[in-house]
């Protein structure tokens, strides 16, 4: 059986639920990217959005995790300003030593384009996504997305 890892980032936590209801899908390790640059509050809201547009990468907490232990890794992280969050395309740029299969969903708001965000991290990565999920904030907040969570699960082609 595959071992995975969902690997995430989340500002107000919307993201989490998602990395967490898929943990329990998929008996799968969890892990999350940190970034205090960008705790809650409006002005951290504010920064974070700017941040994105200008492409300003953060220092962010990385887990320590050996990568070489899985089979597969889910990135997840919203999206901002039609980008994926500065705190995990900070932890890409370093370059982690991913396993060849990485699935990636996001997060977003009513505003945002998940195409344009799919493309940077799949940019990022130099390789090919086996599967991709973008789900509007409010299905995630509602607790009503349990046909996407199946969907892209069985995209991943792992038995849980």
């Amino acid at each position: 059986m595959a071992k995975t890892l969902i690997l995430y980032y989340s500002r107000t936590g919307t993201t989490a639920i998602f990395a967490e209801a898929m943990t329990e899908v998929l008996n799968a390790d969890i892990a999350e990217i940190k970034c205090h640059r960008y705790d809650p509050g409006w002005f951290r809201y504010l920064l974070a959005g700017y941040d994105s547009v200008k492409g300003r990468l953060p220092s962010v907490d990385s887990p320590e995790i050996d990568l070489d232990n899985y089979d597969l890794v889910i990135l997840g992280a919203p999206i901002w300003t039609s980008y994926p969050a500065l705190p995990l395309r900070s932890y890409l740029s370093r370059n982690p030593n991913l396993p060849d299969r990485v699935a990636l969903f996001l997060t977003y708001g009513g505003h945002s384009v998940p195409e344009k965000a799919v493309k940077i991290v799949d940019d990022l990565l130099q390789s090919n996504l086996v599967a991709t999920l973008a789900l509007p904030q409010d299905k995630v907040t509602g607790d009503d997305f349990s046909e996407e969570l199946d969907a892209f699960i069985s995209r991943l082609n792992v038995i849980a």
